[in-house]
């Protein structure tokens, strides 16, 4: 299962009732109900690192401390003073002396102070128990009577408890965690998902594709800049209904055609951002579509304040319909146009996920024959994304597609893009074996034709398995499959 995820209370609403298609993974979600709460670390809780958690950050829980045994200790370093450790982590100066019975106020380097925990008051009502109190608050039931002298297991309605705290470790930007206090957080549940974009099939094939279990969200192409009326419109309502009837979520595509110039047309004046989004409202709003997914690549930087600017115009719009906004971005490169021109952070705060095209590490046109998308360097990318994108918005874009690098006698390279279904194809006619390419973490395999020498860094069900792992090693929200007729239907059951 999916650890928990901490939603502040401000987006609390709109996340809990963002409920996806029936069988995603079940995501537990906490809301932090006051501003400016004290995450906190300490050598008891192997924290790394000390701040604060201001009303409408999102960031996912990795695990909870139970109060029992969740004593905080601090150890005095050069420079501290009971004033700054108290304020540190939120108590008194008074709290701190009472637990740790000191008298005034000197400190030696080295010396470990507890931490007091704070605690809640628990009014109790007639149908409480102390097995759902202690469930409540995720405490021991012995923990309860301790607290509270308590000689008996029947309870008083009109009375209060004393309810010790436990901690949440939450994982923030960057890679770092702290800690937050129970009381500060309620839980509620999200869905993990995956998303399939719909391409290169005929209309057979795209209703069959509806019916794969494990993929929950369709994209289909259906909208794209354009010059003459600033959008072509080309929505499916047979389609959106035909998706409705199998359970899918549909999230229409939005594509700029990767021209610089169109997109800059479209993204500098607002007159034409306006237009564009109440044409998209409309088209979306009539096909009874659940989101929006915004794929805009190739952008020249000067634009890269106004693409988040159009993205935050999008949500505010869509947002009475509860439509929801993804945005797809490249993996971090040198490249100014594919990479440089988007704020990751600022379009992670403006939409609901953002889609990471975890993909193209050695692109068509590449000089260097090499994996679509090797684990490594998959992982780094995903790591790279989360200094700026809370996890639980981010969706990982595997490929269900890689390449056939040929090489001549002369070292020139091109290559051949290959369907996971044409891969497995050609392996079987050619009598191939795979070898497990350690560099990339995934099966290679490699043979001789017409003196030119051919080689395939392979995708199928352990790639996607491997994937799924780093979904869930780094909390990721789902996945997102370029593209659904790809691979055989059973290549979804590696993402589930």
């Amino acid at each position: 299962m999916y650890k928990f995820t901490l939603i502040i209370a401000a987006l609390f609403a709109s996340l809990c009732h963002s409920k996806q298609a029936d069988g995603a993974e079940p995501v537990s979600v906490g809301t932090v109900s006051a501003s400016n709460t004290a995450a906190f670390t300490s050598s008891e809780l192997h924290s790394p690192i000390v701040t604060t958690l201001v009303r409408g950050e999102e960031f996912p829980i990795l695990k909870r401390k139970e109060a029992i045994d969740s004593e905080l200790i601090h150890t005095v370093a050069t420079g501290d003073t009971l004033y700054l450790v108290a304020k540190q982590y939120g108590v008194s100066v008074n709290q701190m002396k009472r637990a740790n019975r000191i008298i005034g106020s000197r400190l030696y380097v080295g010396q470990r102070l507890i931490i007091p925990n704070d605690l809640v008051n628990h009014r109790i009502k007639k149908k409480d128990s102390l097995w759902k109190i202690a469930r409540t608050y995720n405490v021991s039931i012995d923990r309860l009577i301790k607290n509270n002298d308590l000689d008996a297991i029947v309870l008083q309605p009109g009375t209060e408890l004393k309810i010790p705290e436990g901690f949440y470790q939450v994982q923030l930007l960057g890679g770092k965690t702290g800690w937050v206090q129970q009381s500060a957080v309620k839980e509620s549940k999200l869905n993990r998902f995956n998303l399939g974009w719909k391409y290169n099939g005929k209309q057979d094939s795209y209703q069959k594709q509806l019916h794969i279990d494990g993929l929950d969200v369709v994209s289909p192409r259906w909208y794209t800049l354009s010059y003459e009326n600033l959008i072509s419109l080309n929505e499916d309502d047979n389609y959106a209904v035909s998706a409705a009837k199998a359970g899918k979520h549909v999230w229409p595509l939005f594509g700029n055609r990767f021209d610089p110039e169109l997109t800059d047309f479209i993204l500098s004046d607002a007159g034409n951002r306006q237009k564009v989004i109440r044409a998209i409202k409309k088209s979306l709003v009539k096909t009874k579509s659940q989101g929006i997914n915004v794929d805009f690549e190739n952008i020249d930087p000067k634009n890269k304040k106004d693409y988040v600017t159009f993205i935050q115009e999008l949500k505010k719009e869509l947002s009475p319909y509860g439509i929801e906004v993804s945005v797809d971005v490249s993996r971090e490169n040198d490249d100014p146009f594919w990479s440089g021109s988007l704020d990751r952070a600022g379009l992670g705060k403006a939409a609901d996920y953002i889609v990471l095209m975890g993909y193209d590490e050695h692109w068509g046109s590449s000089p260097k024959a090499g994996s679509v998308a090797s684990l490594p360097w998959t992982d780094e990318g995903i790591k790279l994304l989360l200094r700026e994108v809370p996890a639980h918005k981010v969706l990982l874009g595997v490929p269900f597609y890689t390449r056939e690098w040929i090489t001549d006698k002369s070292g020139k390279v091109r290559s051949v893009d290959r369907t996971i279904t044409e891969t497995e194809k050609l392996i079987q006619e050619k009598g191939l074996t795979k070898k497990w390419d350690h560099s990339t973490s995934q099966n290679y395999v490699a043979f001789m034709e017409n003196g030119e020498k051919h080689q395939i860094w392979v995708e199928d069900e352990t790639s996607m398995k491997l994937r799924y792992d780093l979904v869930k090693k780094y909390h990721l929200r789902g996945t997102a499959a370029w593209y659904v007729g790809g691979g055989p239907e059973g290549i979804w059951d590696a993402l589930k």
